[in-house]
């Protein structure tokens, strides 16, 4: 579970909102750009997770000058459809791909329960990474998404690259530790 868990939060972060596959620049107006087209693929993906719970975590978020491609698979039609209009409603999306596709919902086992809860961890954990990848975006710019981060039961852990300043770390760690729903920060560098 634990490594179920890990892969949800990396392609959450890494490639669920499409993060690695937009190019960045070293202008500073096409950096700002290129974080505000992220941070709205976060925005959405929140509000999805605070929607629509587990369903949220197989939807792949993508954006490009706010014109935003949902993608994955769901259980039900209407999820689908909620999850279209949850994104309309999302400041600064103009229009809406919905490339969802529609599966069956797996047959109930013993362990129904168990799963239902570690599933109710996973949406919360992601909700509160992206949470804090967007405070790290609204107070860092493109410098937030350099940032790593994983969290998991209220304790936040952010990876640094080498290179990045001592002051704009303390900065980072003050931004997570006023997120709610954060409980401890943790830092680390990136080898």
């Amino acid at each position: 579970m634990r490594l179920h868990r890990f892969a949800v939060c990396f392609f959450l972060l890494a490639g669920v909102v499409g993060c690695d596959r937009l190019q960045s620049s070293s202008a500073g107006a096409a950096d700002e750009d290129s974080a505000s087209t992220r941070a709205l693929a976060l925005r959405v993906k929140l509000e999805l997770l605070q929607k629509l719970g587990t369903d949220a975590l197989r939807i792949d978020v993508d954006n490009e000058g706010g014109e935003v491609r949902l993608a994955g698979e769901v259980k039900k039609r209407s999820t689908a459809e909620l999850a279209e209009d949850i994104t309309k409603k999302v400041s600064g999306v103009t229009a809406v791909a919905n490339d969802l596709q529609v599966a069956g919902e797996p047959a109930p086992t013993a362990s129904t329960d168990a799963f239902v809860a570690e599933a109710e961890r996973e949406v919360s954990d992601a909700a509160l990474e992206v949470r804090v990848r967007l405070a790290l975006v609204d107070r860092l710019g493109s410098d937030g998404f350099r940032i790593g981060t994983d969290a998991a039961s209220g304790v936040v852990t952010l990876e640094f690259p080498a290179a990045f300043e001592r002051a704009r770390r303390r900065d980072a760690m003050a931004t997570a530790e006023k997120v709610k729903g954060v409980e401890k920060v943790v830092a680390l560098d990136k080898d």
